[in-house]
């Protein structure tokens, strides 16, 4: 979405949407929806984007809505800066008046790349977190501040994530060489990405996957496999990858412990997984351990199932991500001076 206002801005939008239907765009009442083509400008001047954009009459200004990625949203924004119109970061559509929990959603939307992070985001921009600042400001001011402080704490506890919303999590995984760690990674992101060779070894970097899992951000770690005691590394190559194995694992949120299928699990430490199930489809698998395979895809599912929920437990407490969500320091600092009585200054609903 491009947002635009100002004394120009309805000039600006009739000079550039072509709406379909007769309407006359400067007539729009807040709340009007009209779906046309834009007309393109600049290198492109003369033609007419081959997408259809929707055009919404905000009680801000206007809001035009253009297919997903970066190119139509760009193009979009050129054409309006070719007519005299200047430039602001996504936060400014709400900034006036000062910092504000709408303008701050807004401003993180725009770095977000997964579904359940944006719908938490949205939820704060409809006004649930400053809905709910105002209710625990509203009970501390009738004395009832037992009933302030559960509530703050179940901000707190959402807050984890919320904190964590534009930062993706970073799963490495890890383990013996030539156990399946590669094919692993293929397989839960798709496609090809990690070198796979039955030769032993062949991961010497780290190699890192963006991902949607669940909903969520993800990063899958790809490491050089780990050597056994006594197994020598074949060069100075693979001793780096292998140093570099172990430092991404100290950095993970979680650490996913591949081991082939039969094999005893390591000691308790992150999610122990089996690769290659398909070779040992009578094999009794251990409490804990999760038996996968990346030719046929058994086991994916669960494996997805318990990585979210070792990286997301609050997924599992009923409604806690569904409503109010503080999502930077300032929030959670605003609430500790709330529950303490103090004033606060630069918190709209409060004002």
């Amino acid at each position: 979405m491009v947002g635009l206002w100002g004394p120009e801005a309805t000039r600006m939008v009739a000079t550039l949407f072509l709406p379909r239907g007769q309407t006359v765009v400067g007539d729009w009442e807040p709340g009007r929806i009209g779906v046309g083509r834009w007309r393109a400008l600049g290198q492109r001047a003369g033609g007419v984007a081959p997408e259809e954009v929707l055009l919404v009459r905000s009680a801000r200004g206007w809001e035009v809505q253009c297919h997903g990625g970066a190119a139509a949203a760009a193009a979009i924004v050129d054409d309006l800066l070719s007519l005299g119109a200047e430039g602001r970061p996504a936060g400014a559509w709400d900034a006036d008046g000062g910092p504000s929990v709408a303008a701050e959603a807004i401003a993180l939307l725009a770095d977000v790349d997964a579904p359940r992070p944006a719908r938490i985001l949205c939820r704060q921009l409809a006004g649930q977190l400053d809905s709910d600042v105002c209710g625990i400001a509203a009970l501390v001011a009738r004395g009832d501040v037992a009933a302030a402080a559960a509530w703050a704490e179940r901000l707190r506890r959402a807050a984890r994530v919320g904190l964590r919303l534009r930062e993706p999590w970073r799963i490495v995984v890890t383990g013996p060489v030539n156990v399946g760690k590669s094919s692993l990674v293929n397989a839960l992101s798709g496609h090809a990405r990690s070198l796979v060779s039955p030769q032993p070894g062949t991961t010497r970097d780290v190699v890192e996957t963006r991902l949607v899992l669940g909903g969520w951000s993800v990063v899958l770690i790809d490491t050089a496999g780990l050597r056994v005691a006594g197994d020598r590394a074949s060069g100075a190559t693979e001793r780096a990858g292998i140093a570099r194995a172990l430092a991404a694992t100290e950095a993970a949120d979680l650490v996913v412990r591949v081991v082939e299928s039969g094999a005893l699990p390591p000691k308790p430490e992150g999610l122990v997984v089996w690769s290659k199930a398909d070779l040992q489809p009578n094999s009794a698998v251990p409490a804990g351990v999760i038996a996968t395979s990346s030719r046929t895809g058994a086991g994916l599912e669960a494996l997805i199932a318990a990585v979210l929920a070792r990286l997301v437990p609050e997924t599992e407490e009923p409604g806690l991500l569904e409503g109010a969500v503080p999502f930077l320091p300032r929030h959670l600092d605003v609430l500790n001076r709330v529950i303490a009585g103090e004033p606060i200054d630069g918190w709209r609903g409060l004002q």
